[in-house]
């Protein structure tokens, strides 16, 4: 045990210098938070923003952290200050990484794959509220809240695209809960990311799209959000 507190002192005071010595400026009490992908494997990997931006760790404080390529992640982290002039804003960023949260990701289900009962049951009718829903990468992202009572059982969402209704101009999602019978007693916070990589592949430079996305929310019923996205 003695041995083990020793080494924690050792790591924490190791990880202290390696953060002086990068930039005196550096204030570890400020910190960013933003969704990105993981690009390579561990432990030399990097991050991508959504905005582009790529995220090179100097510091790891998450050391043990398992990653693989292509995970979508949000993570939380500090810029390392630099006396640099930039003529043109930086494409990336040297950082100490303080944190990073898995994200759920998933793919977007067709109408058309949901031709029976049964598989519309199976994805749910319940209700969801959402929070927040943008398009970010090649992902459209959603913040939502259920109501749950049990802990350990796990709910199910996911996102049809209705074939039969979208246009070039015009994309239909249902936003779906399937809460598996659990009781509504208390609010819960969830974050997903569906791949829609191939739908913005489909649209033009230039192009403006509306991507309207449906649900059926708790006190709220039928809700709609329309997303405007003009490919750049």
């Amino acid at each position: 045990m003695k041995g083990r507190f020793i080494g924690l002192i050792a790591i924490f005071l190791f990880a202290l210098t390696t953060v002086s010595c990068t930039k005196e400026g550096t204030d570890l009490s400020e910190f960013n938070i933003g969704y990105g992908v993981i690009e390579g494997d561990n432990p030399d990997y990097k991050i991508r923003l959504d905005n582009g931006m790529q995220l090179n760790i100097i510091v790891n404080r998450i050391p043990g952290y398992d990653v693989t390529d292509g995970q979508r992640v949000l993570v939380d982290y500090t810029v390392i200050k630099d006396d640099k002039v930039y003529i043109t804003a930086p494409t990336s960023q040297d950082i100490i990484l303080n944190y990073i949260y898995d994200i759920l990701t998933k793919d977007v289900l067709n109408s058309s794959a949901l031709d029976t009962p049964a598989k519309q049951d199976s994805i749910g009718h319940d209700y969801i509220n959402v929070r927040d829903a943008w398009i970010g990468a090649d992902f459209l992202n959603i913040h939502f809240e259920v109501y749950r009572n049990n802990p350990y059982l796990k709910h199910l969402v996911n996102l049809v695209k209705d074939e039969s209704r979208s246009t070039d101009k015009d994309i239909y999602f249902t936003f779906r809960h399937n809460a598996h019978g659990d009781a509504r007693i208390y609010p819960s916070f969830g974050r997903v990311s569906f791949k829609i990589e191939d739908i913005l592949d489909e649209i033009e430079q230039g192009e403006t799209v509306n991507f309207h996305l449906l649900w059926d929310g708790y006190s709220s019923g039928n809700q709609t959000e329309t997303i405007v996205y003009t490919k750049k």
